[in-house]
């Protein structure tokens, strides 16, 4: 009787471990709660610079210009034909030119269109007004005269851009144009002087928007922001609207006993938020460069009050930012992803897979490899293995973090602190100038990061990691300088040679970003001699 009890006791303890180990593969499921950013200048630094970050849905048209007479021709068929499929009614515009294009936004498709209007007396008397000025004294005031001078052109513009400043979208998504709200854009407009004929910019940017979208049979309230352009010149014109989503989901989660707050961006500005991102195979460059075709974007405890350097669109430059794929990485453990298509819900469930590791020998490292399994966002450093799920690897880009390993200079770097801040004020003044279409610059004491970050190329081979085998993954220094030869001709067709550098690193990847103590290296310089050593040509090389 004793040995049937003890039996059935072990029995019952291993059906326990049983169901405990198929509820943790099972996964949780988070609820993330529908958030929209505060209206305000879109690209402005302020708190929630992470949030509002994110790659919008452009819209182009290019225009053809006979004398002083406009002719228009749709950039991209696929809108025209989009428009034409959906549109019933619309509005008598007051533009020739009016500006027509469809927005993907969560299961549906919006029409919208831009008109040219003339301002109204008020409206024109505010644009006109002149703008406050620092103290003509201070060294920001000085550099802002000298800018606007040097931009300024010689004589006024011969011809105007098209200024799209009224909006005419299809909120109740029913064809029909004209019996929606009117919406009034903000303009601004710069004269530049860089042909001979003369040239004029427009911006508009129009106030925060809200539409009812449906995303898979779920309704919701997104909201988003909406800007344009129009560069016009006697010899080129085009105009560019931008969508850009101004709606984030929010949560929080517990994983192994430990709290995480998320916030998931709708990073591609469509309505959804399940996007996952993917390599853009059509897509061929004479380096090889290897580009992906963005999704959306988790950010897991991101640290707003002190975001450090985050470059949005790679994500390999801070700790927060993860692509939504299959497969993620917290805290050193793997787990399967899923998010609904409205974003509501968030599963996680722990990864059952056999694990290899992977090795490089630079202290600082964030790589975002690819596979089969889906794109993952790993950590290491000298002497820190990689735990990664075995399979096959491809490097899509890193970073490697070297602030507070450089030697400092005290003297040097409050040289360095000074300038930054005064670049700080000078980022702010040409916020005042420009608009708020400007990256906000990340300046002043405590911003000296030094760090390369780079892309994978073609060249870059393949890593196979069995279960329990731990592999090189090779990437990073040594870089080499590799300068390619291009012809190039004038506007009178005559034959130049352009020159171009680029910092080439041990697996064939390329550096896209280079920061030392919180700034660009000097520009590198060159020299070109004839075959007896006469030097026919020294320059630098220009970042960008």
């Amino acid at each position: 009787m004793r040995q049937i009890s003890q039996n059935l006791v072990g029995a019952l303890a291993a059906i326990a471990t049983m169901l405990a180990v198929s509820a943790g593969a099972r996964g949780e499921t988070w609820t993330l709660e529908l958030k929209r950013l505060e209206p305000k200048g879109w690209m402005g630094i302020g708190s929630d610079y992470a949030y509002r970050t994110v790659s919008p849905q452009h819209f182009f048209v290019q225009l053809n210009w006979q004398g002083r007479e406009r002719g228009a021709r749709p950039g991209n068929r696929e809108q025209t034909a989009a428009f034409e499929r959906i549109v019933k009614k619309e509005p008598k515009y007051q533009s020739a030119f009016p500006f027509r294009g469809v927005a993907k936004l969560g299961s549906q498709e919006f029409a919208f269109a831009l008109d040219a209007v003339s301002p109204t007396p008020a409206a024109k008397a505010k644009a006109e007004a002149p703008s406050k000025k620092p103290p003509a004294d201070s060294a920001v005031g000085k550099l802002a005269d000298r800018l606007l001078k040097a931009i300024a052109p010689a004589a006024p513009p011969t011809i105007a851009a098209i200024t799209y400043n009224r909006l005419y979208f299809d909120f109740n998504h029913n064809g029909d144009l004209t019996d929606d709200k009117v919406v009034e854009a903000e303009v601004q407009r710069m004269p530049i002087a860089v042909l001979s004929g003369g040239e004029s910019y427009a911006r508009v940017e129009f106030p925060q928007l809200e539409v009812t979208i449906d995303v898979e049979g779920l309704k919701l309230k997104y909201a988003f922001a909406l800007q344009g352009y129009a560069m016009v010149s006697s010899q080129f014109s085009y105009a560019g609207i931008s969508l850009s989503a101004a709606t984030y989901r929010e949560g929080d989660i517990t994983l192994a006993g430990k709290k995480h707050h998320v916030v998931l961006l709708d990073f591609n500005s469509n309505g959804r938020f399940d996007d996952q991102i993917e390599i853009q195979k059509n897509i061929h460059t004479p380096d090889g460069r290897v580009y992906p075709r963005q999704g959306d974007m988790l950010l897991i405890d991101a640290n707003l009050k002190n975001p450090g350097y985050d470059m949005p669109y790679e994500a390999t430059t801070s700790e927060c930012r993860h692509q939504v794929s299959k497969l993620i990485a917290i805290d050193g453990r793997f787990y399967d992803l899923k998010i609904s298509p409205a974003g509501d819900k968030l599963t996680l469930t722990p990864a059952a897979l056999p694990l290899g590791k992977l090795t490089n020998p630079n202290d600082g490292l964030r790589a975002v490899i690819y596979g089969e399994l889906g794109f993952l966002k790993i950590r290491g450093g000298k002497g820190k293995p990689i735990p990664v799920p075995a399979g096959r690897w491809n490097l899509l880009s890193y970073t490697i973090d070297r602030t507070g390993f450089e030697e400092s200079d005290p003297k040097a770097k409050q040289t360095q602190q000074a300038k930054e801040s005064w670049l700080g004020a000078l980022a702010e003044k040409m916020g005042s100038l420009l608009g708020d279409t400007i990256m906000p610059m990340r300046v002043g004491p405590g911003c000296g990061y030094t760090m390369v970050t780079a892309q994978a190329t073609a060249k870059c081979k393949e890593i196979a990691v069995g279960k329990g085998e731990t592999v090189a993954l090779p990437l990073g220094p040594p870089y080499k300088a590799v300068v390619t030869v291009s012809p190039i001709y004038d506007e009178e067709g005559k034959k130049e040679t352009a020159l171009e550098m680029s910092l080439i690193g041990s697996s064939g990847e390329v550096c896209s970003n280079l920061t030392v103590a919180g700034g660009q290296p000097a520009k590198p310089k060159f020299t070109i001699t004839d075959d007896k050593g006469k030097v026919v040509e020294e320059g630098s090389f220009e970042y960008g």
